[in-house]
């Protein structure tokens, strides 16, 4: 209300006439202005002066680090959509980020768990491994692969590492992700929905059933028990689907269904 009734007389009328032009009020606001502009000092506007362009950095700064966490989120928002696990590590083998495979597999598995030093094992000798994994992809430049046992018996973890090139050549930033783990899980399998099969090979419902058993394992009889059909009838549901896929055996129908449709979670 005090700023409003300071410069209330730079857009009031003047007695008898309209409405001041707007030349002549904005010569009185920015007069007005000015004038409370002198209660700073020389010394209050120098200084002023300097800080202004380390303050405009700062936001500008402030923008690119914003841009780079929405970017970041979304990153992780596609990573967590896929069935193996994701982690990016930087210069020294730590990781930078990891998506929700990963931190499941770190959770619940005993072959592999997340230390203040980075991706460890179970075993010394199997952390060690990791290591050499790590940072032989990233001085080689060359992908490599291991396999990680676990103690309950389950089939070995795989870690593929795989290095990245930053868009800033051998000298980007070390905050910046050096290179890749990937990590399956083979006794953790994802399979597509109904849904999926029907839209991606244009598969009746039981066809599409059909074809999901099979991809799991099993066997035409099996697969008709589970769906409660007879066996001539799930045979004839199999001879649809290989038509409809392409395919001529069984092997080669689940083969089909894990190569195209089960690099995502449809959980």
């Amino acid at each position: 209300m005090k700023i409003t009734e300071r410069y209330l007389d730079a857009v009031q009328p003047l007695s008898g006439t309209s409405t001041l032009p707007a030349r002549l009020a904005s010569r009185r606001l920015i007069a007005a202005l000015w004038e409370d502009g002198r209660i700073f000092s020389g010394d209050k506007l120098h200084y002023m002066r300097i800080l202004a362009p380390h303050l405009e950095r700062a936001v500008r700064l402030q923008m690119q680090w914003s841009a780079a966490d929405l970017r970041t989120d979304i990153l992780s928002g596609v990573l967590d959509s896929l069935a193996h696990g994701v982690v990016l590590v930087d210069h020294s083998g730590l990781p930078v980020s990891m998506n929700r495979r990963a931190k499941e597999i770190m959770e619940t598995s005993n072959g592999l768990r997340l230390s203040r030093t980075g991706i460890a094992g179970h075993r010394p000798c199997d952390t060690e491994s990791i290591r050499d994994l790590i940072n032989g992809a990233m001085s080689a430049g060359k992908q490599g692969l291991l396999a990680i046992s676990r103690v309950d018996g389950l089939r070995p973890l795989l870690l593929i590492a795989v290095p990245m090139k930053p868009n800033g050549g051998p000298g980007g930033s070390s905050q910046f992700a050096q290179a890749v783990v990937f990590i399956c899980d083979p006794d953790r399998t994802d399979n597509p929905t109904v849904e999926t099969l029907q839209r991606a090979f244009d598969l009746t419902y039981r066809e599409a059933q059909m074809a999901i058993a099979i991809a799991r394992g099993h066997g035409l009889q099996a697969a008709a028990d589970r769906m409660g059909v007879a066996l001539t009838t799930a045979r004839s549901q199999l001879q649809q689907a290989f038509a409809k896929t392409g395919t001529s055996h069984q092997a080669e129908l689940a083969a089909l269904v894990h190569r195209t449709l089960t690099h995502l979670r449809y959980d």
